[in-house]
């Protein structure tokens, strides 16, 4: 079971770096390439991610 947790929690820090790096980072890196229609979508993408991954992990907890 320990090993079931250690895989949630690496889950959510692994989902919650990658929605990080494209909501802002990759976001900027279009804005500046004049690609906002895809900067915008990569900023829904990955606070979407972010948000899918942590309500996973209390339904996990609380389940």
């Amino acid at each position: 079971m320990k090993v079931l947790d250690l895989f949630g929690k690496y889950f959510l820090l692994l989902i919650l770096i990658q929605g990080c790096i494209l909501a802002f980072f990759d976001a900027k890196s279009f804005e500046i390439s004049n690609l906002n229609e895809v900067a915008r979508k990569a900023k829904i993408v990955g606070i979407g991610s972010i948000i899918a991954a942590v309500i996973l992990f209390i339904l996990r907890a609380v389940i």
